[in-house]
């Protein structure tokens, strides 16, 4: 857990502060002792400065709420840190009075009809082939690792970090750096695990969503834009562009054959896997 240090002019506004206190307790006959005032934040992809604060004197007794766990999750920018204690919405609490989040209570996200709706504010839970369970949360930004469980100084988990690194690479525009980033076989188990099928398919975390194409095919990328699969779509479908083929040719996807006709069309329907598809021999 990174915690970011004050910078050097605010160092010196706050040592400027201090001497001119020191000097007014001194002409008033009153010994003042400065009390050492840290700026933390815990620093994660998208968190703002907590800025300067002071932790409250009271502590909070007990577990801390849900409640409280949720705004953590949801908006880590509201956690601060003094030494040892946290401070969010006023509440001051140190690590063990953090409930800890269990999988076991917690349900797998799927896919439904193609769509993988990760919901928002709702904690989930991935496991693994081998039946390791890890624990995630939605909020509006995207998916993330619980974040309470960082501040119980839980230990950093790596299977995590990628599987929310997929399925977050998924809400770009275009997806083309999920495979500059994971090799094919990682990318096509977690599409398996999800149950998303070839075709089009939908994320959505919060309020966003994206679709894009899942193809079954070796030669190019695996997961493609929902523009590139229409641009090329359209391409294929046009009048003009297969004129190195001769009408009747043979067209197939899979099991499916498409035949080129007078006018060199394929009649290939909007949806299927075109990045599959294969070409017959041009005749010379």
């Amino acid at each position: 857990m990174n915690i970011n240090i004050t910078s050097w002019n605010m160092n010196r506004k706050l040592n400027s502060i201090s001497i001119r206190k020191n000097a007014i307790a001194t002409l008033l006959g009153k010994h003042n002792v400065a009390r050492n005032v840290k700026r933390d934040s815990f620093t994660r992809a998208e968190i703002n400065d907590a800025g300067l604060y002071e932790a409250p004197m009271k502590k909070h007794k007990g577990m801390i709420s849900e409640h409280l766990m949720l705004v953590m999750n949801d908006n880590i920018s509201k956690v601060q840190k003094y030494g040892d204690v946290y401070v969010c919405e006023g509440v001051s609490f140190t690590a063990d009075q953090i409930p800890k989040v269990q999988p076991d209570s917690l349900g797998e996200i799927h896919a439904d009809n193609n769509i993988m709706d990760f919901g928002r504010n709702r904690y989930f839970k991935y496991v693994e082939k081998n039946g390791t369970e890890h624990c995630a949360y939605t909020n509006g930004k995207g998916i993330n690792s619980v974040f309470t469980e960082y501040m119980r100084d839980e230990s950093y988990d790596r299977v995590l970090q990628q599987y929310v690194g997929f399925w977050n690479y998924t809400m770009s525009k275009d997806p083309v750096f999920i495979t500059k980033t994971y090799p094919e076989e990682q990318i096509r188990q977690y599409m398996d695990e999800a149950g998303i099928k070839t075709g089009f398919f939908t994320v959505r975390m919060g309020d966003r969503e994206t679709t894009h194409y899942y193809s079954a095919t070796k030669v190019t990328i695996p997961i493609l834009s929902k523009e590139r699969y229409d641009s090329h779509y359209q391409s294929l479908t046009s009048e003009g562009f297969l004129t190195d083929y001769e009408p009747g040719s043979v067209f197939r996807i899979g099991n499916k054959e498409y035949v080129l006709d007078s006018s060199y069309n394929l009649n290939i329907p909007y949806g299927e896997d075109i990045y599959s598809l294969e070409y017959p021999k041009i005749k010379n």
